[in-house]
């Protein structure tokens, strides 16, 4: 009786996970570059964030401005300056909704470096401890 309930709870799980999978959504960001006008940088306790206040137009012609998050480093600050261009993402249907552009590779792969840094310390300590 009990391998029924698993059974049944395992079949619940797959046919919701593929619920997830064949759902649309697709959202359309069209790419363009805006300037920095302002840099907001916050430090709380551990976590850090970074915003800036852009200016840039749509495709339409439009001139508007909103906020998006900067990469940047803990405790030292973001990377770009205010008045530095940045290549943003803008919401087809909604033009204030943007997201950053990452170009760079430390942008796409920092974190992936940092943690195979960690790992090969750890692997070196292992190694070379006193037995």
């Amino acid at each position: 009786m009990k391998n029924f309930k698993i059974y049944y709870i395992n079949i619940f799980f797959i046919c919701f996970s593929f619920s997830l999978i064949a759902q649309d959504t697709t959202t359309e960001y069209i790419e363009t570059e805006a300037v920095i006008q302002e840099i907001n940088f916050k430090v709380r306790s551990r976590r850090s964030s970074a915003t800036a206040k852009v200016a840039y137009k749509t495709l339409e012609g439009d001139s508007l401005t909103s906020t998006v998050k900067l990469m940047h480093i803990p405790f030292i600050g973001p990377l770009d300056n205010e008045g530095d261009t940045i290549k943003i993402l803008y919401n087809k249907e909604t033009p204030l909704l943007l997201t950053t552009k990452s170009n760079s590779l430390w942008q796409s792969y920092g974190l992936y470096v940092l943690i195979l840094i960690g790992v090969i310390i750890i692997i070196y300590r292992f190694i070379k401890r006193p037995k």
